[in-house]
């Protein structure tokens, strides 16, 4: 089975976490940086999909739709729903535009229906949240109902004025349970295991003693 380790080391191996250093969002100068975007070929993306799903068993959800935030929840959201079938569940894919289609059919959302269907929302980070509230929103418009969120990693990183993670704040914001596939704790696990990577581990190990929460 697919540890949350293996899943870190598939995302380094296809440079989707890199280390060095990243000006973040939030204005903190990080040691590491994920984009699940150079995920870019068909094993990778297979691989992204396994552990996705994977852990949306684990959690025991049962989803009707995986709704995948513009633009990389798309093919998230796909590959997903694709590996569902490996356990047991056949499960429709949801995304929106970035605009509005003003001609053919038409909307916000290209699809499956919504209406009445219970939503797992997936993506690949959260930051201040914005998107996810932003996709929560579409989801109740349009008739569904979430049910929480999935991302690919949880940095585990301290909101200076709650001094709980983002992640938690967004939680209370949407009103939803977050979950994560890994989080820097799995990172971190991997540089453990490689001695050539030392460096990177003391590095990253004081970027997370100052600016996260691990409990």
């Amino acid at each position: 089975m697919l540890s949350a380790t293996a899943f870190v080391a598939d995302l380094i191996e296809a440079k989707a976490i890199q280390f060095g250093q990243f000006q973040l969002k939030s204005g903190l100068q990080s040691p590491y940086f994920m984009n699940l975007g150079n995920v870019a070929f068909g094993s990778g993306i297979d691989k992204v999909g396994y552990a996705f799903a994977r852990r949306i068993s684990e959690l025991n959800f049962n989803p009707d739709i995986l709704f995948g935030p513009a633009y990389k929840g798309i093919p998230l959201a796909t590959t997903t729903s694709t590996n569902l079938l490996n356990f047991g569940l056949d499960v429709g894919v949801t995304f929106n535009r970035k605009e509005i289609k003003q001609h053919g059919e038409g909307g916000a959302l290209v699809g499956a229906d919504l209406h009445s269907k219970r939503v797992l929302i997936i993506d690949d980070v959260i930051t201040d949240g914005a998107s996810k509230i932003e996709a929560a929103e579409l989801v109740r418009q349009n008739g569904g109902k979430p049910i929480g969120v999935l991302v690919a990693l949880d940095r585990k990183e301290r909101e200076p004025v709650s001094g709980r993670t983002y992640l938690e704040t967004v939680e209370e914001k949407l009103g939803l349970g977050i979950y994560s596939v890994a989080t820097i704790k799995d990172v971190l696990a991997y540089l453990e295991l490689h001695d050539h990577l030392s460096d990177t581990l003391d590095v990253l190990q004081c970027y997370v003693t100052k600016h996260c929460v691990l409990t």
